[in-house]
């Protein structure tokens, strides 16, 4: 008996586990901000996106009014830029995926047919779970990183109020999550303060929801593609003799050319946003590097910005890393039909298939048909934030 069979099934039963948990999740955040396509919505459930775009577009437009109003001061400018970019892009992500709900939702029907097909098959089941785990832990250091920001926006205000309560101080000062300028003057400690923070609050947690959600969903579909290039690899490296070679090259083409379908849609809905995201979070890493070079606030201060900048970071990675992950299982594909038994068929038909399978570029997602996304898409995000960065101080050394 084949001692390492129990262990296989159990460490495969607890990749579905973890693969089931990933899509619950990203299933529930974007069913809270209304982004997750459902058949027949409600009214209600319509007007969730529209309310989210809404309210995180305004407050964008106001934290980019506190730092045009600040343009003296660069320390604070670049802090009401980084917030205000970071909300103008959740109602921008939000705005793109309502009005690509249908195609969401093709997606999402045939690479979901597909896994479930491929786990209840003993032969492909390990093939498609393999390296979720890799999956999981960028999702769950997203979610860290995410979860820690949002808590620290929206706790700070509290404590800051209640240590200055417990030192009896006279005169209270009352502070808000973000610093947004309003065309209305909010008083401390009054009802507008109090509907002006949960206003904040809710954008803060949009944040969570948004991040958690549409970001591991393309990951995600990644993984699912990825699952079944690999089923095409075994399925080419073990057709026996008794095959019907034609019939198995027509199922693989299909199959394959669906596969490339998906790669299609993540693109059209997911072009615009990495392109977006890579240019701004360039700019946001910048001014958050920029925040902790000014060597000044206390450590609550410096949790909220690394986890903010660790979030941004994790953020690019997670596209770029799941992009190269495709792009490679898809080169390893073409390796597995190349050295497939072809060449001692005597089928001048299945023949000529391969080669034409052979002539095939790897998969791969192009950002709105300007950039691959890949890990060199990351480096260069990087880099062009740390250029920004020297840029910044460069300005700021002028000011003194």
């Amino acid at each position: 008996m084949d001692m390492g069979t129990p262990k296989r099934s159990i460490d495969t039963d607890i990749n579905a586990t973890q693969s089931e948990a990933i899509l619950r999740k990203i299933k529930l955040c974007m069913l809270i901000n209304g982004t997750w396509p459902v058949q027949n919505p409600s009214i209600f459930y319509r007007a969730i996106s529209i309310f989210t775009i809404t309210s995180t577009a305004i407050l964008g437009i106001l934290l980019f009014r506190f730092a045009f109003a600040n343009l003296a001061n660069l320390s604070l400018m670049v802090k009401g830029f980084s917030l205000g970019t970071s909300f103008i892009s959740l109602a921008l992500k939000v705005a793109l995926f309502r009005s690509f709900k249908g195609t969401t939702m093709e997606l999402y029907t045939i690479l979901h047919e597909y896994y479930t097909k491929s786990l209840a098959d003993e032969k492909s089941r390990d093939l498609v779970l393999k390296n979720i785990s890799g999956f999981q832990r960028l999702i769950s250091l997203l979610t860290v990183y995410v979860t820690t920001g949002c808590v620290m926006y929206t706790i700070t205000p509290v404590i800051y109020i209640a240590v200055q309560l417990r030192h009896h101080v006279d005169s209270i000062k009352y502070i808000l999550p973000v610093t947004a300028l309003y065309p209305w003057e909010v008083k401390p400690g009054g009802f507008l303060y109090v509907i002006t923070y949960i206003f904040e609050t809710f954008n803060i947690w949009v944040i969570y929801t948004v991040t958690l959600g549409m970001d591991p969903l393309f990951a995600y579909s990644i993984f699912q593609i990825i699952g079944q290039l690999r089923v095409l690899q075994h399925q080419m490296l073990n057709f026996s003799q008794s095959d019907n070679l034609n019939e198995l090259v027509r199922r693989w083409v299909v199959k394959y050319q669906i596969l490339k379908e998906c790669c299609e849609k993540l693109q059209k809905m997911y072009g615009p946003v990495i392109l977006w995201q890579i240019t701004t979070n360039s700019a946001v890493i910048c001014t958050i590097l920029f925040q902790v070079s000014q060597g000044k606030g206390s450590l609550a201060k410096y949790i909220l910005i690394f986890a903010y900048s660790g979030g941004k970071i994790i953020q690019t990675y997670l596209y770029a890393w799941s992009g190269t992950q495709l792009t490679s299982e898809s080169e390893a594909l073409s390796d597995s039909v190349y050295f497939s038994d072809w060449m001692s068929r005597d089928r001048q038909a299945f023949r000529t298939s391969i080669l034409i399978i052979l002539t095939q570029q790897p998969l791969k997602i192009i950002a709105a048909q300007w950039i691959t996304v890949s890990l060199d898409m990351f480096i260069t995000v990087l880099n062009t934030a740390v250029s920004y960065f020297f840029l910044l101080q460069t300005f700021d050394e002028k000011q003194l």
